[in-house]
């Protein structure tokens, strides 16, 4: 796919970024891996070590990407690597106390770290915002308005949960499954993904390759382990 063949450069121009404000901020983000997949409701996310999975970056292909049919401007680009930047910030260095008044993924210390990198201090994209000058002093002083934002980032972590339970890998190579179409099958080979896990099952004389999380919802059964 002509998107993926991008990313050894994307690649290279975040950590570019990212090398910078390590050298200016005394930090280590550009070590940090960077994996991307194609989200259609998401353009970018700092995800830390926990719930089964490594600390890493991760961007959206159908936004980052120069084949899209409607790529972010190189500011807005710019804007949003950044913006994860800052929340990588948040965790990994100390905030000032008059900056931790406001919780939240994006609460006062988040906005602490936008306003030291320039990014926009706002947690949801809107195209040119990057070239607005904001006014971080009322920004860190004031309250967010609008009251729906604590729900937000409550559906945002509980999203980034679930995602990152989709690659914990939950069977093991030889067990039974029982397909309602197939039959039962037996669990050949399994691929961890970023983002996802998928299981190589034979059915007879045929290999099918199933998502691991489809398998999960769907409540197939669950065989003996085959021991050789």
């Amino acid at each position: 796919m002509t998107l993926q063949k991008e990313t050894p450069i994307l690649t290279a121009q975040i950590r570019a970024l990212y090398r910078e404000l390590d050298k200016k901020f005394h930090l280590r983000g550009a070590n940090i891996p960077i994996t991307f997949g194609f989200e259609t409701d998401s353009l970018g996310a700092y995800n830390q070590n926990g719930h089964g999975q490594r600390e890493h970056f991760h961007f959206s292909l159908l936004f980052i990407g120069y084949a899209v049919k409607n790529p972010l401007s190189k500011e807005d680009r710019l804007d949003l690597y950044k913006h994860e930047y800052a929340h990588y910030m948040q965790y990994n260095m100390t905030i000032p106390k008059l900056c931790q008044w406001q919780p939240g993924i994006h609460g006062s210390a988040w906005k602490y770290c936008c306003s030291l990198v320039g990014a926009a201090p706002t947690p949801y994209y809107k195209a040119g915002e990057a070239l607005m000058n904001h006014n971080y002093d009322k920004v860190l002083k004031n309250p967010i308005h609008d009251k729906t934002v604590t729900i937000r980032d409550q559906h945002r972590r509980e999203q980034e949960y679930k995602r990152t339970q989709n690659v914990i890998v939950k069977y093991e190579t030889g067990e039974n499954v029982d397909h309602p179409k197939f039959g039962e099958g037996t669990i050949v080979k399994i691929e961890q993904q970023p983002g996802s896990v998928t299981l190589h099952i034979r059915f007879g004389e045929e290999v099918k390759v199933i998502d691991q999380k489809w398998l999960i919802q769907t409540k197939y059964k669950k065989g003996k382990i085959q021991r050789d």
